[in-house]
C-alpha cells in the first residue's frame, strides 16, 4: 500500500509541473489574456506579459491574480509574484473598477481633485481612457472627497478625514420618467448589513416590488408637488456654491407629467434605509436585469436622487430599449433621521464627525 501511494503521489506532482508548463506554453502563444483584458493596457516585464500598468512610481494597477486553469487568461500568480518580488519586494495592496475606485480614492486623498484622479487612472490604465465607467463607483469617489479637510497652503500635510455619521433615509417614492415600450418594471431595494466584529458587510435584501404607469389624475395623500436636483460647485474664488444641476418636473397636478410615460410606487410606509444602498431593476420579477444604482445615505441632499440613463450602472441594450430621450430615475426620500413629513431643504444632510 505505502509503495502504490508513494507513486501515486510522485505522479501528482508530475502531473501538476506538466499542467504549469503548458499554461505556460498557451499564454505566451495565444492572444487569450489579451481578449480577457480588452481595453485595460499591459505590460510586458522580465519575460512576461502582464495585465498591469503604473499610475504613479509607486502604485501599480492589475487584475487579480489567478492559479491553475484560470491563469491561462489571468495574471498567473506566480508570475505576478516574481514581478512583485523583482520590484517591489514585500508591496501589493485587482483590475480596472473596483481597482480604479481605490487608486483614484488615493489619489484624491493626496490633494488630486475627482476629475483629475479619474482621467489620470483612465489614461494610465485603459487603451480607451474610460478607466473607471460604473457610475456608482465613480459616485463614490465624489462621497471620498467630501469627506476630506485639506488644510490651507501648499504642502501642509495630509488631509483630515471627516467621515458622514451612519444616516437613515425614509424611502417614500420610486419614480421612472419617460419610459417606453414597457408598463411595468420589478426592483429589489437592498443594502448592506453591518455585522458584528467584521469588516464584511453582507447584503440584504429589503423589500421588492413593482413600478406600473402613472395614472392620470392620482395623486397619493403624501406626494410632494415637485422636487428640483442641485449640486455644489466652486467658483472662481473657490467659494462653494450651489448650482442647478438638471430638473425635472414631477408635479402630481401638473398635465406635463401625463406627456410622457411614468412608472410610479408609491411606499405605504416609507422605507428605512441607511449606510450603502442598492436598487436594482428589472424587466420581470425574476430575471431579466435593466440596470441598477448604488448611493449612500448620508450623502442625499433635497430629500431626491435624480439620477439619467448615463449615471445608473450596467445598463445593457434591453435597459436603453425601455428608456426614452428624457428618461430620469427618481428616489424620494423623507428627511435626515426622521419619521414623519417631507423637507425640500437642503440643509437636510446628515452630519459628519472627525474619524481621527
Amino acid at each position: 500500500m505505502g509503495i502504490k501511494f508513494s507513486k501515486q503521489g510522485q505522479g501528482k506532482v508530475e502531473n501538476l509541473s506538466l499542467q504549469h508548463h503548458l499554461m505556460n506554453y498557451l499564454s505566451k502563444k495565444f492572444y487569450i489574456r489579451n481578449l480577457v483584458s480588452k481595453q485595460r493596457r499591459r505590460m510586458l516585464v522580465a519575460g512576461y506579459d502582464l495585465d498591469m500598468s503604473y499610475i504613479t512610481d509607486h502604485i501599480l494597477a492589475m487584475s487579480f491574480p489567478a492559479e491553475r486553469m484560470r491563469a491561462m487568461y489571468r495574471n498567473p500568480l506566480w508570475q505576478v509574484k516574481s514581478v512583485l518580488d523583482m520590484r517591489h519586494q514585500g508591496h501589493y495592496k485587482a483590475g480596472k473598477g473596483r481597482t480604479g475606485l481605490m487608486v483614484c480614492a488615493y489619489l484624491v486623498y493626496c490633494g488630486m481633485s475627482v476629475e483629475d484622479a479619474l482621467h489620470l487612472y483612465a489614461q494610465r490604465r485603459t487603451t480607451n481612457n474610460e478607466g473607471v465607467s460604473i457610475p456608482s463607483q465613480r459616485r463614490y469617489v465624489g462621497y471620498w472627497a467630501k469627506c476630506l479637510s485639506f488644510p490651507k497652503g501648499v504642502y501642509n500635510g495630509s488631509p483630515e478625514v471627516k467621515l458622514p455619521i451612519p444616516c437613515r433615509r425614509e424611502l417614500q417614492r420610486i419614480r421612472l420618467y419617460d419610459t417606453v415600450n414597457t408598463e411595468s418594471i420589478f426592483f429589489v431595494v437592498s443594502e448592506l448589513q453591518e455585522v458584528p466584529s467584521q469588516l464584511y458587510r453582507p447584503s440584504m435584501e429589503r423589500t421588492r416590488s413593482c413600478c406600473r404607469q402613472f395614472k392620470s389624475g392620482y395623486e397619493s395623500s403624501n406626494s410632494p408637488r415637485y422636487f428640483l436636483s442641485f449640486v455644489e460647485g466652486e467658483n472662481e474664488e473657490n467659494k462653494s456654491e450651489v448650482e442647478p444641476h438638471f430638473i425635472v418636473q414631477m408635479d402630481t397636478e401638473c398635465s406635463a407629467l401625463y406627456h410622457k410615460t411614468c412608472l410610479d410606487y408609491n411606499f405605504e410606509k416609507p422605507l428605512p434605509l441607511t449606510g450603502d444602498v442598492r436598487i436594482i431593476f428589472y424587466a420581470k420579477m425574476f430575471g431579466g436585469r435593466l440596470f441598477y444604482a448604488c448611493f449612500n445615505s448620508a450623502f442625499i441632499k433635497n430629500s431626491l436622487i435624480q439620477l439619467r440613463l448615463q449615471d445608473l450602472d450596467k445598463v445593457g441594450k434591453k435597459g436603453r430599449s425601455i428608456c426614452g430621450p428624457s428618461f430620469c430615475l427618481e428616489l424620494v426620500f423623507g428627511p435626515a433621521n426622521a419619521k414623519h413629513s417631507f423637507s425640500t431643504s437642503s440643509e437636510d444632510e446628515c452630519p459628519r464627525y472627525d474619524s481621527s
